[in-house]
Formats: C-alpha cells, structure tokens, sequence
C-alpha cells in the first residue's frame, strides 16, 4: 500500500516538472521572435548589399523592396529607399531615381547624411538626365559646394563659360583643399581650350555654296544634304533642257516638200466662194519650223535655280549652329573624361554598418 502511494507522489511529481518545462510565457516567445525575424532581416539587408556592390540591380531592386514590405517601419527604411534610387540611377531609369531620392529627402532631417547625400545625388542625376535647366533652378543661391560644382556642369552644358568658371571658383574656395584644386584644374583648362575648337567659316561657306550646287553643305560635312541638292538641281537642269523640242526632233518637221504644206492664218477673207489673204499676206516659198516649248523648260529650271540659291543661303545660316554643335561634342567629350562623378566623395548611407 505505501509502495503504490509513493508510486503515485512520484508520478504527479514527475508530471508537474513536465508541465513546467512545456510552458513559456509571452514575453520569452516574443524575445524568440524578434531574434529570428532579426537574423531573416539581417540575412536579406546583407544579401541586398551583395547584388549592389556586384551590380545585379534589378535583382537588388526586387531584395530591397521585399525588405520594405516586411519591415516597414523599420529604422533601415530610409536607407532601402536611397539604395533604390541607387539602382534606378545605375538602370539609367532617372525618372524613378528621382522619386526614390526625393523620398528620402522629404522623410529624413536635413542634418542626416542620408538626406544630404540623397540630395547630391538627385542633383548629380539631373545633370545625368540633361536636365540643366531643372538643376539651375535647384541650386540657385546655394553655398553648398558640392551643388555649386555641379552647377558649373551644367553651365558648360550651356556654353556659359563665364557662369561655369565662376561656380568652380566659388566651389573651390568653399572646399579649400588641395584634393579639390587638383579636380578643379582640368575643367578651367577646357573653358580656356574652347576658343581652339575648329570652326567654318560662313562667308566660305557661302561662296561654296555659290559655286556649286551643295557646296556650302559639302564644307559642313554634310554629305548626304549636299549630294541631295547636286542632285536635284542637276535633274531639274536636264529637265528644263528637254523642253526644247529642236534638240530631240531637229528644226525640219516636214516629212514631204514645203510645196504639199499650207501654213493657217487667222486673217481669211471670205467672199461667197471665194477666200482671200488679207493685209498683203503672201504663201511663203520656203518654210523652216523651229519649236521650243517654254511652259515646259522654264519652270523645272525656276524650281532647279530655287534650290540652289535657297541651299546656299540655308548653309550661311546654319554655319552657326553647326558650330556650335562642335563646340558642344567638345564640352561633351571633356566632360565624359573629367565626369561630375570624381565629386560624388561625399559620405553615403550603408546597408551594413561595420562597427571598428
């Protein structure tokens, strides 16, 4: 009997400790929760910052999205969003870019880094996207440094030489550092080179224009213009020469004697049965018809003469918007190989923060 109550204290005992092994509270739940949500959000904001530094941006886009629907509110949000427009600059998709850093310039403080540098950047995209006007209107009055060289860009773009060295002065006398002179160096050399850039001559051009039919477009090295207007004009001067009906069927129309043909006249005098000439007018012994169609020559050659005085004067006027285009391929051509880009030195937010 005691050995079956002791069988029976053991069993209740050995259930209690059982029971109060299996239960968890709440709050240890929640704990083991947010450890493993967590690692996944660790895991995903890593794998993000791998695809960025490697360049798989559309497959970063995707990973960076997921993380903003699972974490919504949490604090890495403004970070996702500059990452994003990170990937839709580098798509070349300026537009979204755009909308992803303004995001994170209305969200986050001024005095944040990831505010200024989402600013930088929308600036630099601008610039990127050709958008000078927009970027002008953006950094008028600003004593940023930074958005003061980008403004310089986009007054080269505009061939505002004066404007553009003026804003790398004030630039460079913001950052005052011997780093940034050495940047600023190569660009006050291609504003001094661009009066060597070659250009046409529009009174030369004129007068080969003048000489011969697409001349002026062949010194513009416009080939295809100027073969169009030769061209035409050279058919429109064959055209004219056949209406001259002499020079295809001779000046002899007769096919048999003078004698067989009688010449109309208007001037008839008919009495009863009787027709005279009238005023003298006599049958001529000898006939001999030449015939050149004027309504026929005349008007190809107007059309012909047309397009080569207008092709003319169109090669004067526009000798200076071909030069200016010159100039342009130049500033372009400089500014691929002293790009805005060696200025974007400012510090960036980072997905994953390395503690030293």
């Amino acid at each position: 009997m005691r050995n079956t109550k002791k069988q029976i204290l053991l069993g209740i005992l050995f259930s209690w400790v059982l029971s109060q092994q299996a239960y968890r509270s709440v709050e240890s739940i929640q704990s083991e929760w947010n450890e493993y949500t967590s690692y996944q959000k660790e895991e995903i904001v890593s794998f993000c910052d791998f695809l960025f530094k490697e360049g798989y941006y559309e497959r970063c886009l995707l990973t960076a999205f997921q993380l903003l629907y699972r974490f919504p509110d949490d604090p890495i949000s403004p970070t996702i969003n500059y990452y994003i427009a990170r990937c839709y600059e580098e798509m070349q998709i300026y537009n979204l870019a755009h909308r992803y850093y303004r995001q994170v310039i209305q969200l986050e403080p001024e005095v944040s880094l990831t505010h200024k540098a989402a600013s930088y950047r929308d600036i630099y995209v601008s610039l990127l996207a050709g958008e000078v006007n927009e970027l002008l209107e953006a950094t008028e009055n600003t004593d940023d440094p930074y958005m003061i060289t980008f403004r310089g860009y986009a007054h080269m773009k505009k061939l505002k030489w004066e404007e553009a060295r003026t804003s790398f002065i004030t630039a460079q006398a913001l950052f005052n550092h011997s780093h940034y002179n050495k940047l600023m160096t190569p660009l006050y050399q291609t504003i001094e080179n661009v009066g060597s850039v070659p250009r046409h001559n529009r009174y030369l051009v004129f007068l080969s224009g003048s000489i011969l039919p697409g001349g002026g477009q062949f010194m513009l090295r416009e080939w295809d213009k100027g073969q169009g207007v030769l061209t035409t004009v050279g058919l429109m001067v064959l055209i004219g020469s056949w209406g001259k009906v002499e020079s295809l069927v001779g000046g002899n129309r007769f096919m048999d004697s003078e004698a067989t043909s009688i010449p109309l006249y208007n001037n008839y005098e008919k009495n009863n049965s009787h027709t005279d000439l009238t005023k003298g007018d006599l049958i001529p012994a000898n006939m001999n018809i030449r015939s050149s169609s004027l309504k026929y020559s005349i008007p190809p050659l107007l059309i012909g003469a047309g397009i080569f005085m207008g092709s003319t004067w169109k090669s004067f006027i526009d000798t200076q918007d071909k030069n200016e285009r010159l100039v342009q391929f130049y500033i372009q051509e400089r500014i691929d190989k002293i790009s805005p880009s060696r200025f974007l030195d400012f510090p960036e937010p980072t997905l994953i923060v390395t503690e030293d």
